[in-house]
């Protein structure tokens, strides 16, 4: 039992029952990733572009925790002080997360980014234009600073909060808020970029400014809805004291409500500016993404990414009640692998829907791994935050 004042905040770590998850989610992962080495020998093209987009969904938890980490440090919030362990568990994964980048990086490119062909740049304009930020060095390098700057305020701000733990300084607060304020500008900065040069640029043709962040709203949305169902799962028995109470999954519901209208937000813009202005360069990736099977996915997307939740989290009975709020966070997960998928997939399978086997070997093997590595580092450290005050305050109504 640690103490801040006359706080009593205990010290509370995963079960053995999220051992067993662990263990299930590394053998899940291994046989991915077996399943995976054979579908580059079988189809090195094809199984390079279904593991971008298990590449992009799974990022986006690491990249989501750090900036939550970030966001709540800002703004603060009770919310953000009690989850705080699951975010840095999520953002921790940030190493990991390189690792799964160097497959596509080293082998990949080729069979994925148009621009890395000198012959083809030489023969398109949109290619020739871009050559200069679009070529494999200086590629390589954004990469680099990427990752830099993100395990650098990602890992700095856990080390902020393991020191609060030891000593309890009440000054830590405001010392994380004034280190996360910038680290939060070039996060979103970085991160955009990111997904620009990741998942934009293997269809050079089309150009948004709205992209990024709005792959980047959606990893904070799924990152929300992840930790939800964890924190739910492990608060069972009223392990945590009453901190886990209706007063917090409320809060955490908004949050999930608010990113899921921002997301929307993001989505119709891009689609209002491009769609009746009749872009001729950019209309084309909607027109690939709503022909054949993917104008079904589509009209999906719109009822599974933003009506569904849209209607179940204006509810605040809903919101504060952990069994239905963690079906809308169950919903929001998978959902938000279906819009991940077109967004990702049309690029290559222009003719039509079409879905593979190495479209599940890529998600459940890089899946399977994270998962293993997310719960091994939730499992380190206490899941509250020993020495802040500004823990949620027990209540009555506790999840149970």
């Amino acid at each position: 039992m640690s103490v801040h004042g006359a706080v009593h905040i205990p010290d509370i770590r995963l079960g053995s029952r999220a051992a067993s998850i662990e263990r299930i989610a590394g053998v899940v992962g291994g046989l991915g990733l077996l399943l995976c080495a054979a579908g580059f020998f079988w189809n090195r093209t094809l199984f390079f572009q279904s593991y971008l987009f298990a590449l992009v969904y799974w990022a986006g938890f690491a990249l989501g925790g750090l900036g939550i980490l970030l966001l709540n440090n800002v703004v603060g919030g009770k919310w953000g002080v009690t989850t705080r362990s699951f975010f840095i568990a999520a953002m921790r994964t940030l190493p990991l997360i390189a690792l799964f980048v160097l497959p596509l990086f080293l082998l990949g490119m080729k069979d994925v980014y148009p621009w890395t062909h000198p012959d083809l740049v030489s023969h398109n304009d949109f290619l020739w234009h871009k050559r200069h930020y679009l070529n494999v060095p200086f590629f390589w390098v954004r990469v680099a600073i990427y990752f830099a700057i993100w395990v650098f305020w990602g890992f700095r701000v856990r080390t902020m909060s393991d020191l609060q733990d030891q000593n309890g300084d009440a000054s830590w607060p405001v010392r994380m808020r004034q280190f996360s304020a910038p680290g939060l500008l070039i996060f979103v900065l970085t991160a955009t970029f990111a997904y620009i040069d990741w998942v934009l640029s293997a269809d050079p043709q089309f150009y948004s400014t709205v992209y990024g962040a709005m792959i980047l709203i959606g990893d904070v949305l799924q990152t929300f809805a992840l930790t939800i169902i964890v924190l739910i799962l492990v608060s069972k028995s009223d392990r945590f004291g009453g901190r886990v109470n209706s007063a917090l999954l409320h809060d955490l519901g908004n949050l999930m409500f608010a990113f899921t209208i921002f997301w929307t937000y993001l989505s119709l813009s891009q689609l209002i500016i491009i769609w009746p202005a009749n872009l001729p360069q950019e209309l084309q990736w909607y027109l690939v993404r709503v022909r054949g099977g993917w104008t079904v996915i589509a009209a999906g997307i719109a009822l599974v990414m933003f009506v569904v939740p849209f209607l179940a989290l204006l509810s605040q009975a809903r919101k504060q009640n952990p069994k239905r709020l963690i079906r809308v966070a169950i919903w929001i997960l998978c959902a938000r692998a279906v819009d991940l998928f077109w967004i990702v997939e049309p690029t290559f399978r222009t003719h039509g829907f079409a879905i593979y086997w190495t479209d599940f070997a890529a998600f459940f093997g890089l899946g399977g791994i994270w998962v293993f590595v997310y719960l091994r580092y939730l499992g380190e450290r206490p899941l509250l935050p020993l020495r802040d005050a500004r823990v949620m305050a027990p209540l009555a109504e506790a999840v149970v």
